[in-house]
């Protein structure tokens, strides 16, 4: 009977993808969220030359504000851009460069068992680096500190972001679909 037959979709539409083959939902969350720690990572980096060169005004207070919790912002333990105290000291606005960049290459690919040991060794050598400076066996140098607040904001992001890539990338069995 004519009734009978299925309908075939219009001339212009491609049929409709198999259940199995679908995007998830949940596609962008890796863009997403490397996005967002991106940002976040280089925020404390760029604010003192917005408050040097824009009309920031309380805007750029409130800003700088959010950093407060984060950070002791102790002035000879932070640098200055542009006329400007960074909002975080060098060490924590290292982990925050860090951060920026780990979400931004996330390489090597390592499992996770690999990024755990990573953190763990740049943990160590950031605690180590703390201890050597207060117990004065040298100054506060920058350099150092930046370095490794980066090494260890890395191996968070990087971490972070294969952890997320790895959950997302695993297979799902797609539950039967039942009356």
């Amino acid at each position: 009977m004519p009734g009978d037959a299925p309908l075939a979709a219009p001339p212009n539409h491609p049929p409709a993808a198999p259940e199995a083959h679908r995007d998830p939902p949940y596609r962008h969350v890796p863009a997403i969220a490397r996005g967002l720690l991106i940002a976040a990572g280089i925020l404390p980096w760029l604010l003192p030359f917005g408050r040097a060169y824009l009309p920031m005004g309380p805007a750029g207070d409130f800003i700088d504000r959010l950093f407060w919790p984060m950070c002791h912002r102790f002035p000879e333990r932070t640098i200055e851009l542009a006329g400007w105290l960074m909002p975080l000291c060098s060490r924590c606005a290292g982990i925050f460069g860090g951060v920026a960049l780990g979400a931004a290459v996330a390489w090597p690919r390592l499992s996770l068992r690999g990024w755990r040991a990573l953190l763990i060794l740049t943990a160590a050598l950031m605690v180590a680096e703390v201890i050597t400076q207060d117990l004065g066996l040298h100054p506060v140098f920058h350099p150092t500190r930046i370095g490794t607040g980066v090494l260890f904001g890395y191996a968070m992001a990087a971490a972070f972001t294969t952890s997320v890539l790895l959950r997302l990338s695993a297979p799902r069995a797609i539950p039967p679909r039942g009356p």
